[in-house]
């Protein structure tokens, strides 16, 4: 293997974060349609990913695969739900009493609606029927998205009649049915819960007259009763699909997918209040689509799950990729401190530049990290330039840090030979 005496990374002036070309993990291969997908952490220290399995987008059935060594191999899909008609859109958390709920959308009594089901160790399943969520029969309902609250009751937002809604369930009680809409029109809706109380919740919905028209949005609440008005993360007419989490930093953090010719490609947001959001950042960009985010964070790594095209109508697979959650600090909304960030080329054979773009040219402080979140690298300034010097680095994915007064921000590269 061949090793770099210096890298250089030249820096202009402005920001974005491209997070993209790292080598994921295949977590589910092969000529099955593997498509959505949600992963956890188990209370026996095992990760777990349930995913759709759906040859024809008509006839899906739940698999589950575990990794016992933080996501570097997983097991053989394993059946789950496999019934008549189409089981889709699903989520999953693992309790406090060290069970494991399920709750996903099913067609099977011919109308969509929520079922839930349960397990002891993500092998053996006991159904436990349609969620009563106060819909009729005739009603459709599914997309469920369930989060644990601090007093082990849970919360639902799911998608139904005309658009998005939210229900609550107290520990070992039942779902209220009051029907409680969180956003109109609301496609995907996906819960979150910041530690200072307030609920975000994002989703899609039409923002044109194509059929591809779609933009992701934001609300937030402080009831789960009363949202805010809607906050418009995308503007190109063809995103969706957006998860929402809680960063160690505190930022709330959406994920979601993004056509940008020639393929849908993962993207991110961040914000600290939910209402001046920072810069897009690309996770994947890849020549082929990139769908379906579903990601936690435990030990600043953020553990990220997604379905990856091999060919979109027959052949999903289902990918997975640990990495650093490097954060970013708060920005003074009131600034723009920059605009885009640009690692060419990537991946670099040991030169690379970082083109920063737009607003204003500050001193910046930047550093190197290695996947494990080591610091290699040490920066040399001249004049309006930053010379990073990381001496035999090896092939392999690191991250640069940018640091600018209460601002800082991270673009993973690839070093490759």
């Amino acid at each position: 293997m061949k090793t770099i005496s210096s890298i250089f990374i030249i820096l202009s002036v402005a920001f974005v974060i491209n997070i993209g070309n790292a080598a994921p993990v295949v977590v589910s291969g092969g000529p099955d349609n593997d498509y959505e997908s949600w992963i956890a952490r188990l209370t026996d220290g095992r990760l777990m990913v349930v995913f759709d399995r759906n040859p024809d987008w008509t006839s899906g059935d739940l698999y589950a695969s575990f990794s016992s060594d933080d996501g570097n191999t997983w097991s053989a899909p394993s059946p789950v739900i496999v019934e008549a008609g189409d089981q889709a859109t699903l989520c999953f958390v693992p309790m406090p009493d060290d069970t494991i709920r399920l709750w996903y959308a099913s067609n099977e009594s011919g109308t969509y609606g929520i079922y839930s089901a349960f397990s002891t160790d993500g092998l053996a399943w006991t159904k436990t029927g349609r969620v009563d969520l106060g819909w009729s029969a005739s009603d459709m309902y599914y997309d469920p998205t369930v989060i644990l609250e601090s007093d082990s009751s849970l919360t639902m937002s799911y998608r139904g009649p005309n658009g998005a809604f939210v229900s609550h369930c107290p520990y070992r009680g039942v779902w209220d049915t009051l029907k409680t809409m969180a956003a109109q029109s609301g496609f995907r809706p996906r819960i979150m819960k910041h530690s200072n109380g307030t609920y975000l919740i994002a989703y899609h919905r039409k923002s044109g007259t194509g059929s591809t028209n779609y933009d992701v949005f934001v609300r937030t609440s402080i009831d789960r009763v009363t949202w805010s008005d809607s906050i418009r993360l995308t503007t190109n007419l063809n995103s969706h699909d957006p998860f929402c989490g809680l960063g160690p930093d505190g930022a709330y953090v959406v994920y979601y997918g993004k056509y940008v010719n020639p393929a849908y490609n993962l993207k991110r947001r961040k914000s600290f209040d939910a209402v001046n959001w920072l810069v897009e950042e690309t996770i994947t960009s890849d020549a082929v689509y990139n769908l379906q985010p579903h990601f936690f964070f435990e030990n600043n790594n953020i553990y990220l799950v997604w379905a990856h095209a091999i060919d979109y109508n027959t052949d999903n697979d289902v990918y997975f990729e640990k990495t650093p959650y490097l954060g970013i600090s708060e920005i003074d909304p009131d600034r723009t401190v920059f605009d885009r960030i640009f690692i060419k080329p990537n991946p670099c054979p040991g030169c690379a530049e970082i083109v920063i773009s737009g607003g204003d040219a500050p001193e910046a402080d930047i550093n190197l990290y290695d996947l494990t979140g080591q610091k290699i690298g040490r920066v040399i300034k001249t004049g309006l330039k930053y010379l990073i010097e990381a001496r035999s680095l090896p092939n392999g994915v690191y991250f640069a840090e940018v640091k600018c007064g209460r601002m800082r921000v991270v673009e993973k590269f690839i070093i490759q030979h």
